[in-house]
């Protein structure tokens, strides 16, 4: 009988001991350790929409004379529209997709985005609806993206292991700009500047929404059958425990105060200033991307194309860039490398759009690929480190947090950026011979710009060199790519500064 023996040793507990509470929980998390691969196609889906919802964004960015013919208005009021309604969606994100579970929001969001395209497209594929239309169907877009926006750290935490987390962040919060590199070539290429072509355009964008629709109902789960993490594991222990009546809310929801905690923990407001610029960055390079090459001279025919390019190059760095930090966990210096490298890929623009300066047209495409390449990681990579720095807080209100600020930061540059468009600052040196300082309208060289824009006289501001410039001859840069300089300059300059300690790492090692 082995009534009353002894529990036998475990090996390597030592003889006739048992384990320790630690190590036992060691043991159960390593049994926690699987995998499923579902979680491939949950990226998938995941991806699928947030790509289809910014290919509604940026549709017109490549062809804005076409929408301005089509329907008499400015296509760049539809992009603002979009992120205002991004904005105000951010607020709701945290309490709906906890009140309701990552299944039904991602469902209830995908239709809802396939009814904005389709008011958007109409059901006639030769002529477009009302204005009226496009803006509601705009609107409902743009209120359904933080869903698909706001989901990759929760998809990545409830269905990744710990060493895959940031590459599937990455590749499902830089999906969207696979959408914009579609807007550039289906919109560019295909559509061109003929308005005739834009129903027929619409219409595909809808089709392709209700493709992803269709996926999402049918396939999506909320979480795998066992947890893949220790992390993920207590996240679902604490949900159940949760009793969500006695949680504290202000204006009857959770994340006004989630909010006010989590920007009180140390690390968690350089990473958003880290998010925040990247994004603030690629979404205006973005949506006047056209406008800026032809600036720099570069062909009509080639615009689409490296439009597209930037995007795929974002993608493309935010893949490589994620995989190197899930190896090292290296966040902080490999986020301030990345501004760096953006922050000399921004200097080298501005020359370049300038009307002093005259550089190749590879030389240009290089210098913007580098940019989309180096810029666009710091976005998942700084969404995971809020993560880890905020643990166990709700990943859902650290996302909405990153995409509210980073989309309402969005909305506000996108016209200052436009505004600032046409402004050139010219720098001289003080020792050289120059014209009056100060503010003139419409400078000579300034009518190659304004033609290739069709922008109205450009304005120049002639400017003494900052000492730290010491230059031997006048250089001039548009005041557009100055405002992202001194973005990415108080960026870096803030975050620089910060300790960040990785905690939901320790959880998962200990």
């Amino acid at each position: 009988s082995d009534c009353g023996r002894r529990p036998r040793a475990n090996a390597g507990d030592g003889v006739g001991l048992r384990a320790s509470p630690s190590r036992q929980r060691r043991r159960r998390d390593r049994r926690l350790d699987r995998r499923y691969d579902a979680r491939w196609a949950h990226l998938f889906m995941l991806s699928f929409l947030a790509f289809v919802s910014d290919w509604v964004c940026f549709a017109t960015a490549a062809n804005p004379g076409a929408f301005e013919a089509a329907t008499g208005r400015d296509a760049a009021e539809i992009i603002d529209l979009f992120l205002v309604c991004n904005v105000c969606s951010c607020f709701l994100f945290t309490d709906v997709a906890r009140a309701f579970g990552l299944r039904r929001v991602m469902v209830a969001a995908s239709v809802l985005m396939t009814l904005g395209c389709l008011l958007r497209s109409g059901a006639d594929p030769t002529s477009l609806p009302t204005y009226d239309c496009i803006r509601l169907g705009t609107a409902l877009v743009g209120f359904s993206q933080p869903f698909f926006q706001c989901s990759p750290p929760l998809l990545s935490a409830t269905w990744f292991g710990a060493r895959e987390r940031a590459t599937a962040t990455a590749t499902a919060l830089n999906a969207n700009q696979l959408g914009i590199a579609a807007a550039f070539v289906v919109g560019g290429l295909v559509v061109g500047d003929d308005a005739s072509k834009l129903p027929a355009y619409f219409m595909d964008i809808s089709l392709a929404s209700g493709a992803a629709t269709l996926l999402t109902c049918c396939f999506f789960r909320g979480r795998p059958p066992t947890p893949p993490t220790a992390s993920a594991a207590r996240a679902v222990e604490a949900l159940r425990s949760a009793d969500s009546a006695d949680e504290p809310r202000a204006l009857g929801l959770r994340y006004p105060v989630i909010l006010s905690q989590l920007v009180r923990i140390e690390g968690f407001n350089p990473s958003l200033a880290a998010f925040v610029c990247s994004i603030g960055v690629t979404n205006v390079i973005s949506a006047f991307a056209a406008e800026a090459l032809q600036r720099a001279e570069c062909p009509p025919a080639e615009l689409a194309a490296v439009g597209a390019a930037f995007q795929v190059a974002i993608v493309v760095g935010g893949v490589v860039i994620g995989a190197f930090v899930d190896e090292t966990r290296t966040f902080k210096r490999t986020t301030l490398v990345c501004l760096a490298v953006a922050l000399s890929c921004v200097v080298s623009l501005g020359l370049a759009e300038g009307v002093d300066q005259h550089f190749p047209n590879y030389v240009v495409v290089g210098v913007l690929l580098l940019l989309g390449a180096f810029i666009g990681p710091v976005q998942p990579v700084n969404a995971e480190l809020a993560v880890e720095v905020a643990y166990p807080a709700d990943e859902n209100a650290i996302e909405a947090t990153q995409q509210l600020s980073g989309n309402m930061a969005s909305a506000l540059l996108v016209p200052l950026y436009q505004a600032l468009a046409g402004y050139d600052v010219n720098f001289v040196p003080a020792d050289a011979p120059h014209g009056p300082l100060g503010l003139s309208k419409a400078a000579g060289g300034m009518a190659r710009a304004a033609s290739g824009a069709g922008r109205p006289d450009v304005s120049t501001l002639t400017l003494l060199e900052p000492g730290f410039l010491d230059l031997d001859r006048a250089v001039d840069m548009r005041g557009d790519d100055i405002l992202l300089l001194l973005l990415l300059v108080a960026t870096v300059g803030f975050f620089s500064r910060a300790k960040f300690d990785l905690v939901r790492s320790a959880v998962d090692e200990a």
